[in-house]
């Protein structure tokens, strides 16, 4: 996995140090055939429709920076290459969605949005307290978006760890409380803002039984899951975080909520 995108700008530097720490995850299985292990039935199976679609389209996003020197990266529209025709566009969504385990929204909402995000991520924190929020305002409570969340865990331990208590919280139905508790405690990275005792002391917090939320994180019993998941998404070719596909289109980065609403606005009067 590559760093966090801030709104699709991810520094030289910072690519380069992202490409080390993960080439061997990256280089862990062949490129077209990806064991897919479902956290609810096991799943083996040649993905060349997600691993290309995927792969290709992160590095050429639909909604995709422009630069410009040191400033805030401005947001651009381009076609994909080569056109994404509906069909493959619902092939892609039909692959992941069955694989995404927290949702928010109406399951028949006519459009669906995955973002990739590790909770340690500060633009995925950015996302979740800004754009996102407005989105749930706007389109989520109205039934008009369905929300999915794809947990990655590759920037420390602390990342894992957070993901595991996430889950931990989804055993008690609060996942979408602890989701947001976790970006609004965000406090750099792998500096003990995410440890084991922040994390349950988090769980009292909101609310949660925490002899059974202790319990289950001490147990480690998401710690294969969420690195599964993890392996999954990078070998699908997400690159960096957050990540979002809309209705089978990718978004790269911390976009502001206007080019959401712009894709979101396209989508719904194409639904009608």
């Amino acid at each position: 996995m590559e760093a966090s995108a801030e709104e699709g700008n991810i520094p030289e530097e910072q690519e380069r140090e992202s490409k080390r720490r993960n080439r061997s995850a990256s280089n862990a299985s062949p490129p077209l055939v990806i064991n897919i292990y479902s956290w609810a039935t096991p799943i083996v199976g040649v993905v060349l429709l997600a691993v290309g679609l995927l792969a290709g389209y992160f590095g050429r996003p639909l909604i995709s920076p422009e630069p410009s020197g040191e400033a805030p990266m401005s947001v651009q529209t381009e076609a994909p290459q080569p056109t994404m025709d509906p069909e493959t566009r619902q092939q892609l969504m039909d692959y992941l969605v069955p694989q995404v385990r927290h949702f928010k929204g109406e399951a028949d909402a006519p459009v669906t949005i995955i973002e990739f995000s590790d909770f340690q991520c500060p633009y995925c924190g950015r996302f979740a307290t800004g754009a996102g929020k407005q989105i749930e305002a706007k389109y989520i409570k109205s039934g008009k978006v369905r929300f999915g969340y794809w947990p990655m865990a590759f920037l420390g331990e602390e990342s894992l760890w957070a993901a595991e208590a996430s889950e931990c919280a989804a055993d008690q139905d609060k996942f979408w409380e602890y989701h947001d508790k976790l970006f609004s405690s965000q406090n750099g990275e792998n500096q003990g803002a995410f440890s084991k005792e922040n994390l349950k002391q988090f769980a009292e917090d909101i609310g949660l039984d925490t002899a059974a939320f202790n319990e289950c994180m001490d147990s480690g019993k998401y710690t294969l899951i969420l690195q599964e998941q993890t392996n999954t998404a990078n070998q699908l070719g997400v690159r960096s975080t957050p990540a979002f596909i809309v209705n089978g289109l990718p978004v790269l980065g911390a976009q502001p909520f206007e080019t959401f609403e712009k894709l979101i606005e396209d989508e719904l009067k194409a639904t009608k």
